[in-house]
C-alpha cells in the first residue's frame, strides 16, 4: 500500500456525488462558485492526531483500525457529510491477511552453475494465495522488459514469449523513466504501467507462475529497506473466489546486485540488457536457467472497511467525482527496542487529512 494526497476520478452512477478513500472514503460536490478556504490548522490537526502513538500505526485487523475508523466517521459527520453506504460510514471489505515465511534463499540453477539469492538481502518473497505453501520447483526464469502491455503506447513486453509456468523478471516503472524521453509513456512521470501491482497482474494475465521486480531505488521511489520491512509483515489482500487463477504462485522482488549476478549466470550484462528494454520493440527472451523457492503462510480472514461520506450533487444527481486515499499504515513492529510504532504520517495520515478537509470546505 502506497502513499500519497487524495485521487480523483469520476463516472455515472444512479444516486449523488459521493467520494471514497481506497481504505477510507468521502465525498466532495460538483459545482463550487470559488474554492473554499482549507485550514491549515485543521489540516495538520488531522495530521498529527492520526499520525499519534494512540492510533498504533493504524494497521487493519487491529485495535489502530478500529480508532482511526471512529475518528474519521465522526469527523465525517461533524463535516456534514452523509453516510455513503446506505445508512452507514462503513463499508465492509472482505480481506485476508498473510503471514509469510519464505524460504532462507531463492536457488538458481544453469548450465553454468548456480547461486543463492539470500532473502532480505538479495530477494523478498510472498505470495497472495490463501494457502498454507506455495513453491516453486526449477521454475525457468524469463526475462520480460518491463513487463508491460500497453497497446495505446505501441508496447507489448511479452509480444512472442512464452511464461506460461515460469518466472518472468522485469524491470521496475516503465520506458519513459529509463529513457527521459517525454513521448515515452509520460516521461519520468511514473504510469499504472510503470508499479509493481500492475506488472504482478500482468504476469498472472500471461499466464505466469510467478514474477521477480528488479529494485532500482531511482525508478522505484523507495530504498531496498522498504521492501525488506514491507515484507516481514502481515500482507493484506482482497478475499476473491479463484486465488489460483488471479494470483501468482510467487511474488517478490530482487536488489540489482541479485539481478546482476543472475543474469550473468544466464550470461547476460544486466545493463545492457535493460538499454535493450527500453527501446520500442524489444523481444524478452528465456534465461536458460531455473528457480526454485518456496514459502509458508499462516492465513486469517476478516473484514477491513472503508469510510464512505458523501454531498449530493446539485445538478447532475447521476455523477460523482471520488476523491480517495488509504487511511491504513504498517502499525507496529513485532520486536526490537524501543520505538516500535511506524505512525505513518507521510503514508498517508497527509492525504487522509486533505480528504476530510476537502469534505468540510
Amino acid at each position: 500500500m502506497t502513499g500519497g494526497f487524495p485521487k480523483t476520478c469520476r463516472w455515472s452512477r444512479p444516486a449523488a456525488l459521493a467520494a471514497l478513500l481506497a481504505t477510507a472514503c468521502l465525498a466532495c460536490t460538483i459545482a463550487v462558485a470559488a474554492a473554499p478556504a482549507i485550514s491549515d490548522t485543521a489540516y495538520r490537526g488531522h495530521i498529527e492526531r492520526l499520525s499519534s502513538d494512540e492510533f498504533a500505526g493504524r494497521a487493519p485487523g487491529t485495535e489502530g483500525e478500529r480508532k482511526t475508523l471512529a475518528y474519521l466517521e465522526q469527523q465525517f459527520r461533524d463535516a456534514g457529510l452523509a453516510p455513503g453506504n446506505g445508512g452507514s460510514y462503513l463499508q465492509p471489505v472482505p480481506m485476508v491477511e498473510i503471514v509469510t515465511q519464505p524460504d532462507p534463499t531463492l536457488q538458481v540453477r544453469g548450465t553454468g552453475g548456480s547461486l543463492s539469492l539470500a532473502y532480505g538481502n538479495d530477494v523478498v518473497m510472498w505470495t497472495r494465495r490463501p494457502v498454507a505453501e506455495s513453491r516453486l520447483a526449477d521454475a525457468e526464469l524469463v526475462f520480460a522488459g518491463y513487463g508491460i502491455v500497453a497497446p495505446e503506447h505501441g508496447w507489448n513486453d511479452y509480444a512472442g514469449l512464452d511464461v506460461r509456468g515460469k518466472v518472468a523478471v522485469v524491470l521496475v516503472n516503465d520506458p519513459g523513466y529509463a529513457t527521459r524521453d517525454p513521448s515515452l509513456f509520460t516521461g519520468t512521470t511514473m504510469t499504472y504501467y510503470g508499479r509493481w501491482t500492475y506488472k504482478f497482474e500482468e504476469a498472472v494475465r500471461q499466464g505466469a507462475a510467478g514474477l521477480l521486480v528488479v529494485h532500482e531505488t531511482g525508478p522505484a521511489g523507495y530504498p531496498w529497506d522498504v521492501l525488506r520491512n514491507g515484507a516481514a509483515k502481515p500482507q493484506f489482500d482482497l478475499r476473491i473466489a479463484d486465488p489460483a487463477a488471479e494470483r501468482l504462485a510467487i511474488e517478490g522482488w530482487v536488489t540489482q546486485d541479485g539481478a546482476q549476478r543472475l543474469l550473468a549466470l544466464a550470461g547476460l550484462d544486466y545493463a545492457a540488457l535493460k538499454q535493450a528494454a527500453a527501446v520500442r520493440g524489444f523481444r524478452g527472451r528465456p534465461l536458460g536457467i531455473t528457480a526454485s523457492v518456496g514459502v509458508r503462510n499462516e492465513v486469517r480472514f476478516g473484514t477491513s472497511y472503508n469510510v464512505v461520506g458523501m454531498v449530493p450533487g446539485s445538478e447532475r444527481p447521476d455523477e460523482f467525482f471520488v476523491y480517495t486515499a488509504h487511511w491504513d499504515h504498517l502499525g507496529k513492529a513485532v520486536d526490537g527496542d524501543g520505538d516500535r510504532i511506524f505512525n505513518g504520517a507521510a503514508d498517508n495520515a497527509t492525504g487522509t487529512a486533505a480528504l476530510i478537509e476537502i469534505g468540510r470546505a
